[in-house]
């Protein structure tokens, strides 16, 4: 006679709460989960899975609650451990916590993949790489579908620099897990670091298509239009993922950097000061992106007191020095020695430099680090300092000063509002009127017709940057728009660039061979000096003509340190700027540059030459 299993409610509750939960019926599971919880209180198979379920819901802290519940009614079952330590991370503990919890389930059974899984991503976040790199390996190995392994280990090798390998892995995730939306923002930030923008975009408006309402999909959108220097399409996904989660001040910095760079400085302030008081101490780059953001406004005190934080941002290509005498803070200085020094690029360095007067009138001595390019000029415009090659990080130098300062920082003392810029000294370079007037004599009718200097782009022709220059073609209707000498000041020109402008100027371009205009400062600035007006990309050819006094028609993106909430540049009197709109091609804003082009020649034609000239 055939028996029967005795019945057990309980069980079957269990079992039918987990059909539920593989289903993807949380509600339903919890039910299950609840119904046994209120027979059996301290059922530990129960209160686990509920726990889980709450992880699955979005309620981390409430899962660690109930799997902590679970552990302490039965402390040798290795699964809740590794999902104590899952509900652990998604809270944002720490990775020496879920390390420890990760280890207490890898005691229990060695090869409980979700514990592994977790060890791994703690190490890495430990920066302690071999072996994290071997137990993803082994996962591999073992479990070639686990599609949280290729993330993870995607990750560690992004961590690491190798980011093709790591693309690699990211491909592989999605195709294993196409339902996570983390393995399409893991794939995007790694073809950013490999600057693959454009297959990046196609991906992330699929990843937008599969996950429409996906918050953290909508902030890696925004990320990478900024990048792409699109921020009035970014600025919408950013505004919509702070929506979501107003409390995450990783989105609101992003929506901020778009505010910010949209020329709504204010509305930049107002949610930097929100991320800043959700972020834990010291999280870089808010103090930097605020700095710019109340220059952007003309609150020059704030800013310049934020300045220094672009040493502490990985955004930044700013290096901070490290010096064995105090950085100089306005304290008097008529019995010290100033070393100045630099962190930023040329055109950087010549704004700034237009400072240095004002600190050589304080400072017993002044000693100031340059490129070798830029010595000689620097050395002919202030022959009362003293001018030195920067040296290696590594070497030995000497210490001939009692103390230090940036070029930059400087600003905090010498130009804590707009009107110190007024009432500053400028020109304060240099030129050689011989050498420049030798210049000016090789141009034909350059006494019958205006002289203008030209420059369309910068040699850094990274995408976010490239979208603000023009190319040759596109510049031409420059040269076209008077009747002018064209004075070539592009450094680094390409030679088909010259030949196509010169073809297109019919004799009216020309292009002086002999000087070196990226190397030869000091015949690049004589160059300058001869022309009337200098139409210019936003590089270190405009910021030549600015420190020269030489009139300046200058084009680009929203630049706070040096526009300073002004619409041209204060610390060139002589300039004028011309705003490319983003949403726009830059060609399109030629009319405008035509415009302001003509409308400065008849107010500086000819006289500002002839007085710079010393011409009769």
């Amino acid at each position: 006679m055939a028996t029967q299993t005795a019945a057990n409610p309980l069980r079957d509750k269990m079992l039918k709460g987990l059909s539920y939960q593989k289903s993807g019926e949380i509600e339903k599971a919890q039910r299950c989960y609840k119904q046994v919880l209120k027979k059996v209180p301290n059922n530990a198979d129960a209160l686990h899975l509920l726990g889980v379920t709450y992880r699955q819901m979005g309620y981390p802290k409430r899962a660690v609650e109930y799997i902590q519940k679970a552990i302490g009614a039965n402390a040798n079952q290795a699964p809740f451990y590794a999902n104590l330590a899952r509900a652990m991370m998604d809270i944002g503990t720490d990775p020496e916590s879920l390390l420890a919890v990760s280890n207490k389930a890898l005691s229990l059974n060695p090869r409980e993949k979700e514990a592994l899984n977790i060890k791994g991503i703690a190490l890495t976040k430990l920066a302690q790489p071999e072996e994290a790199e071997e137990i993803f390996q082994r996962l591999l190995v073992d479990h070639p579908d686990f599609g949280d392994v290729y993330r993870n280990y995607g990750i560690l090798l992004r961590q690491n620099k190798d980011y093709s390998k790591a693309l690699v892995f990211f491909q592989k995730a999605i195709q294993l897990v196409p339902d996570n939306p983390q393995n399409y923002i893991e794939r995007s930030r790694c073809r950013q670091e490999l600057k693959d923008y454009d297959v990046s975009q196609e991906e992330l408006s699929e990843a937008l298509k599969r996950f429409p309402s996906n918050a953290d999909i909508k902030h890696e959108a925004a990320r990478l239009l900024f990048s792409l220097s699109q921020t009035h399409v970014g600025v919408t996904y950013a505004e919509e993922a702070v929506a979501d989660n107003p409390k995450d001040y990783h989105r609101l910095v992003t929506l901020a950097v778009h505010y910010l760079m949209l020329g709504r400085g204010q509305q930049a302030i107002d949610t930097f000061l929100k991320a800043k008081k959700l972020a834990p101490e010291g999280a870089a780059g808010i103090d930097w992106n605020l700095s710019l953001s109340y220059l952007s406004v003309s609150d020059l005190d704030n800013g310049w007191a934020l300045h220094r934080a672009r040493f502490s941002d990985k955004m930044s290509s700013s290096t901070a020095r490290e010096f064995s005498v105090p950085e100089w803070d306005g304290e008097d200085l008529s019995d010290k020695t100033v070393l100045v020094w630099g962190d930023q690029g040329l055109g950087d360095a010549l704004k700034c430099g237009t400072m240095l007067p004002d600190l050589v009138g304080l400072a017993k001595k002044v000693i100031v680090e340059l490129s070798p390019k830029a010595v000689p000029f620097y050395e002919r415009s202030f022959p009362e300092m003293v001018f030195r090659v920067k040296l290696p990080d590594d070497a030995v130098l000497p210490v001939d000063y009692d103390v230090t300062a940036n070029i930059t920082d400087i600003a905090r003392i010498f130009r804590r509002d707009i009107e110190q810029f007024h009432l500053a000294k400028s020109p304060v370079y240099a030129f050689d009127p011989v050498r420049a007037r030798d210049y000016l004599s090789r141009l034909p009718d350059a006494d019958e017709k205006p002289v203008i200097g030209v420059a369309w782009r910068s040699k850094n022709l990274q995408k976010y940057r490239a979208r603000y220059y023009l190319s040759a073609p596109d510049f031409a209707p420059v040269i076209e728009a008077e009747d002018a000498i064209y004075v070539n000041l592009q450094y680094l020109a390409v030679q088909k660039e010259l030949e196509f402008l010169t073809a297109r100027a019919k004799g009216s371009f020309v292009s002086f061979e002999d000087v070196d205009l990226f190397d030869d400062l000091c015949a690049a600035a004589d160059l300058t000096a001869i022309c009337d007006l200098v139409v210019s990309a936003n590089t270190s050819v405009a910021d030549m003509a600015g420190i020269l006094g030489v009139p300046c028609v200058r084009f680009g993106p929203v630049e706070p340190p040096l526009l300073l909430g002004q619409a041209s540049p204060p610390w060139y009197p002589s300039m004028k700027y011309v705003h490319v709109d983003e949403s726009k091609p830059t060609s399109e804003i030629l009319p405008e540059i035509v415009g302001v082009m003509k409308s400065e020649m008849q107010e500086v034609y000819p006289q500002s030459r002839r007085e710079r000239l010393k011409l009769s």
